[in-house]
């Protein structure tokens, strides 16, 4: 019996053994002793508290960053004081200090140094005017080895109704996640009939009352909610909440967590609350469980409808993003891999799941190696604490992650992954590492560890590339940007390239791609002429598309139509146009043109189907389907000591540019102010100038206002009306310039203004009447044109009226919305401000 029981226990022993060495085997798969998990957050969190709520939980910077470009949230500050929380974990901190600095950084408006340092603190600030506008408080913590740091704005909360609005959104979301009193919800919905469309992917102010209380899905809060403030001033407040929920109404997989951002815009008018924008989004997190699988392919459950993937040439095996994670699915080898994530499902550190960072797939090869890179904050491991581009090879036979470079950067997220962010490549094939910054083409070898420059010198607007990155055009090197005869457009993936030449006397300038397809304009010297406020331009009279095998496949060219230049968004091209009258180009109404690219056939796609709980879900779907739905769950280490470069350069300003900030992130960065606001005023949004200055704000301004000080006005003998207006703005700010000279040298009216102000003047031609109230309303007159260039200075408005003063006459007039839309709709509606 002891024999039997000997060899039964012998036996099972065995079998244990053998199932631990298989399971490591297949959850290690290729790993060696160089190769380890991502290394744990370390670095100490702040967050504040005001009027009983936490807000702004935000994270630690190992480097000094620009101070204009950390603009993700504000801080209200009560009665001078600012309650600040700090979560040291297993940290050292040695002391601290803290700094107000006005919004562009250049003038610190405060100093102090706490060396007892608790675990709240109250910061105490001092002088007069400091909270007079928005600043930036800078939190310095000296731990043992090393400075962190920490941003965020903040102004004073008096006259904001801040928490008002507070209490509105979540009270609201209350109501919303229990069902509680929801008929008291519909009043504040702006429900229209494409609203009630079948997802809850996507949930906005428009969408019907059934979708805001989550229909049937019975959400359940994981965790914490985390409060964030956008923005904050006496007519609204603009809250972020994010936080993790299950769905105990969906019965077959209740365990599944959601990622949910909900965004409230929020004013306040005596006693009552007005929802002015509302938006939730929610993204169910993969796990790659048996769950995760169905006979038709990968089931993402409630995704967005432009999840990224990559496919292999074979159609067997995709690389995918969701949720910030990097997932790649082997059908062949039944393999599911967790590629990249800076969460971790058995740590609910929140460091771990600060979400500024994106995952972009650069390729996937034949057997389902992937090139990938994360740009943004790093929330842990080796470059923890940095922001950046990193670049990582995700070896499937290894089953092991190796990063290859790491570019950094001082620049906060938002504005690093417009700028450095779409400017980074990597081709695995070459070993090449390309960059573009400020101007300059590197191609960096990593095989030899040496860099060289391509191509340096490019301006603003001489070179462009593809959305994915792999494709640059630029112009010849030497030229200015409307004097080029020679584009450039380079495969970074591949390495090959070709030129386009212009004809005989005629130039090229680089539009942008949609798609693969690269758009061009073309432009003579003789057409140069100036727009109605006196900038300088030479307007493209043809617009071509080329594809990769070098064959036009469109021309626009209308007659008498110019373009001044393009955009490319979500794969349209808009082509902002204007038209001619003697030596001056008016603006016109824009055209567009559509990529009508066939999809390429492929054995996988991304289709949504409807299921009655969570309605529209999407779904990576194999055309031959999936025999066995419960793959292989692997994690890939990341590998060691491999031969990895963190490159630097010197990175390009900010000046120059305007950046649209709408529900909770930065929707655009323009080059000219009146593209800005118009795409503000589209996404309920806020425009800033590189400095931080407001340029415009949705709706934050009053409905009656008057710029002070400003009294009828005539032009002097040899003094144009545009010379008077200007002299006009000038003397309101206290200054003084030659306008007519410096007009006759041929500077433009924003040129001028921005020269001799000490802001920022804008040029706002094409935007509406309406869009420039805000403008006036921050006691800056407005230039207006009429036709023939007849030139008038804006001054104030009300319900009904808009009031100008009239410098050919010295009169004041005051007419409708409705005939000042019709005068300066003669010009383009050209206008012209200035921010100070």
């Amino acid at each position: 019996m002891i024999k039997k029981i000997a060899v039964r226990a012998s036996v099972l022993t065995a079998v244990f053994i053998m199932a631990v060495i298989v399971f490591s085997y297949l959850t290690n798969r290729g790993n060696t002793d160089m190769s380890a998990d991502m290394d744990g957050a370390t670095l100490p969190r702040i967050s504040f508290v005001t009027e009983g709520y936490e807000i702004n939980s935000i994270p630690g910077y190992k480097n000094d960053m620009e101070i204009p470009s950390m603009r993700d949230t504000l801080t209200p500050v009560e009665n001078r004081e600012i309650e600040l929380h700090l979560e040291k974990y297993d940290t050292q901190v040695q002391k601290m200090t803290w700094q107000v600095f006005t919004l562009d950084g250049e003038k610190c408006l405060q100093q102090e140094t706490l060396k007892e340092i608790g675990d709240v603190e109250t910061l105490k600030l001092k002088g007069d005017g400091i909270l007079d506008e928005e600043r930036v408080l800078k939190v310095t913590l000296h731990l043992e080895n090393e400075d962190v740091y920490y941003y965020t704005r903040i102004r004073n909360q008096e006259g904001c109704n801040y928490k008002t609005c507070l209490d509105f959104a979540n009270t609201f979301h209350e109501r919303a996640m229990k069902k509680e009193q929801t008929d008291e919800l519909e009043p504040y919905l702006e429900t229209t009939s494409d609203g009630a469309v079948s997802t809850y992917q996507t949930v906005t102010i428009h969408s019907d009352l059934n979708h805001v209380v989550w229909g049937e899905l019975r959400p359940q809060v994981a965790g914490d909610v985390l409060w964030e403030v956008k923005e904050c001033n006496e007519t609204y407040t603009s809250i972020l909440l994010t936080y993790r929920v299950r769905c105990a109404g969906v019965s077959d997989n209740p365990e599944a967590l959601y990622t949910v951002k909900e965004f409230f815009r929020v004013r306040v008018v005596g006693d009552k609350q007005y929802l002015m924008d509302y938006n939730r989004t929610m993204t169910q997190n993969f796990d790659g469980t048996t769950k995760a699988l169905g006979s038709k392919g990968i089931l993402l459950g409630i995704a967005p409808v432009d999840l990224e993937y990559q496919i292999n040439s074979e159609g067997t095996i995709v690389s995918f993003v969701q949720n910030n994670e990097l997932w790649n699915y082997d059908k062949d080898a039944d393999e599911m891999s967790l590629v990249f994530s800076f969460a971790d499902a058995e740590n609910v550190d929140i460091r771990n799941f600060y979400d500024r960072h994106e995952i972009h797939i650069v390729s996937v090869d034949q057997v389902g190696n992937t090139t990938f890179t994360v740009s943004g904050y790093m929330n842990r491991g080796t470059h923890e604490g940095e922001t950046g581009v990193a670049v990582y090879y995700f070896d499937s036979e290894k089953n092991s992650v190796a990063e290859k470079a790491f570019v950094p950067s001082s620049k906060g997220y938002y504005v690093m992954k417009e700028e450095l962010g779409k400017y980074v490549y990597y081709s695995n094939k070459s070993e090449m590492l390309y960059v573009m910054m400020d101007g300059t083409l590197y191609s960096v070898d990593m095989e030899e560890d040496t860099r060289e420059v391509l191509v340096r010198g490019l301006e603003n607007g001489q070179y462009t590339a593809s959305q994915d990155g792999h494709l640059l055009a630029y112009q010849g090197i030497g030229g200015k940007v409307n004097e080029s005869e020679k584009i450039t457009v380079l495969n970074l993936q591949t390495g090959d390239s070709f030129e386009i030449d212009a004809e005989n006397g005629e130039y090229l300038k680089p539009v942008g791609f949609i798609k693969d397809d690269f758009a061009y304009g073309t432009l003579k010297s003789e057409d140069g002429g100036q727009t109605l406020a006196g900038q300088s331009v030479y307007p493209m009279y043809k617009l071509q598309i080329i594809n990769q095998k070098q064959e036009i496949v469109k021309t626009y060219e209308v007659a008498d139509v110019y373009l001044l230049d393009g955009y490319i968004n979500d794969n349209m091209l808009q082509l902002n146009r204007v038209a001619k009258n003697g030596n001056i180009y008016m603006a016109i109404t824009p055209d567009y043109i559509t990529n009508n690219e066939e999809q390429a056939e492929s054995n996988i796609k991304l289709e949504s189907y409807t299921e009655d709980t969570r309605q529209k879900v999407m779904r990576l779907t194999y055309e031959d389907g999936i025999k066995d739905s419960n793959a292989k769950l692997l994690k890939p280490k990341q590998v060691l000591f491999d031969k990895s470069m963190t490159i630097r350069f010197d990175e390009s300003t900010m000046d120059g540019k305007y950046y649209v900030y709408a529900l909770g992130e930065l929707q655009g960065v323009y080059e000219r102010a009146s593209y800005a606001v118009i795409k503000a005023n589209e996404v309920n949004g806020v425009a800033v100038s590189s400095r931080q200055a407001y340029v415009w704000e949705r709706g934050n301004w009053p409905s009656v206002y008057e710029v002070e000080n400003m009294t009828e006005f005539q032009m002097e003998e040899g003094e144009t009306a545009m010379a008077a207006c200007l002299q006009q703005m000038l003397q309101k700010e206290g200054k003084t310039a030659d306008v007519v000279k410096e007009l006759n040298d041929g500077k433009s009216p924003e040129t001028i203004l921005s020269t001799y102000i000490g802001g920022e003047g804008l040029d706002l031609t094409g935007c509406t009447t309406e869009e420039i109230l805000y403008t006036i309303s921050r006691e800056t007159p407005v230039i207006a044109m009429f036709e023939n260039g007849h030139t008038v200075l804006v001054i104030g408005y009300n319900k009904t009226n808009i009031a100008y003063l009239d410098p050919a006459d010295g009169k004041r007039y005051s007419v409708t919305f409705a005939e000042m839309e019709s005068k300066v709709g003669a010009s383009g509606n050209t206008f012209i401000g200035y921010v100070k």
